[in-house]
């Protein structure tokens, strides 16, 4: 495709009238979160040395152990942060499922490569220190929307003997509207930011270092969003297949690659269903 027709695939922005409607909403529903949900709430538990090494842990009242699940933010890895993304939080803890709005670096501040080392060392924290917050290490799954369903691929490829482990032992995940071959996001305004090399993006591409005995992965994209999107969810997803892992795809129709993660704090959406069945199975 020509320069054109590429920069508007990549851009989810191009599926809809004003991006800042979902941002604005983002914000401000997660501020609210945080006020009202303030007893529940334990802020910026770090991870590791980098700044944006946090993470804000939301658990219900009692001594559990509680499932947990992780939330992995978009952005295009170079654009939003933890602050926006709690907003989903009530429904978890009305299932009893300490939720966590996962941070981490932006670019250019770090690279891609720094980026996914720094998601993969905090979904270890996480593993190896639920209990600390009451969390059931046995029963951790994980989401990521946009550049953090990349991350959350990228998560699930990592070598787990490396961390002290067999196999994945994450429970399962939910990728939504994620990227997964990253070549031609190098020839956009999105690589601006990220320098990346064709080299590079080849390396970070999920699609070409498939996981292996991996947990169950559930993917979805937007009805409204660009054919490109559908595109890689779709490819992924058939490799995740052939490579023996089990996968299930949902249909979200009407959605667009803003409003449909807004759907998990919606306890009758089947995004969010789809996330509670993989915790209760």
């Amino acid at each position: 495709m020509n320069a054109q027709t590429l920069e508007r695939e990549y851009n989810p922005s191009s599926c809809i009238d004003d991006i800042m409607v979902y941002i604005d909403q983002y914000a401000a529903d997660s501020a609210k979160v945080r006020a009202d949900l303030r007893g529940n709430l334990t802020a910026n538990v770090k991870y590791g040395p980098e700044a944006r090494s946090h993470m804000d842990v939301f658990a219900p009242k009692g001594d559990g152990p509680f499932p947990v699940h992780v939330f992995i933010h978009g952005g295009y890895w170079q654009e939003l942060s933890k602050d926006e993304n709690c907003f989903c939080a009530p429904i978890f803890l009305d299932h009893n499922v300490i939720f966590i709005a996962f941070d981490y670096t932006l670019a250019p501040q770090a690279s891609l490569f720094e980026i996914v080392d720094q998601t993969r060392r905090g979904i270890i924290s996480i593993l190896k220190n639920a209990d600390k917050f009451n969390g059931d290490k046995n029963n951790i799954t994980i989401s990521g929307h946009s550049a953090g369903g990349h991350l959350l691929a990228e998560v699930l490829s990592m070598n787990w003997q490396n961390y002290g482990y067999d196999k994945c032992p994450i429970k399962g995940a939910m990728a939504i509207s994620g990227v997964y071959d990253l070549e031609p996001i190098v020839s956009t305004t999105v690589n601006d930011a990220l320098h990346m090399t064709v080299e590079d993006a080849i390396k970070l591409s999920p699609l070409h270092h498939l996981p292996t005995n991996a947990c169950p992965i559930a993917f979805t994209v937007g009805e409204n969003e660009t054919a490109e999107f559908h595109r890689q969810t779709e490819e992924y997803m058939n490799a995740c297949t052939e490579n023996g892992i089990k996968t299930a795809y949902l249909d979200m129709p009407v959605f667009n690659h803003f409003d449909i993660i807004l759907e998990l704090n919606n306890k009758n959406s089947p995004l969010f269903q789809t996330i509670l069945n993989q915790i209760r199975s």
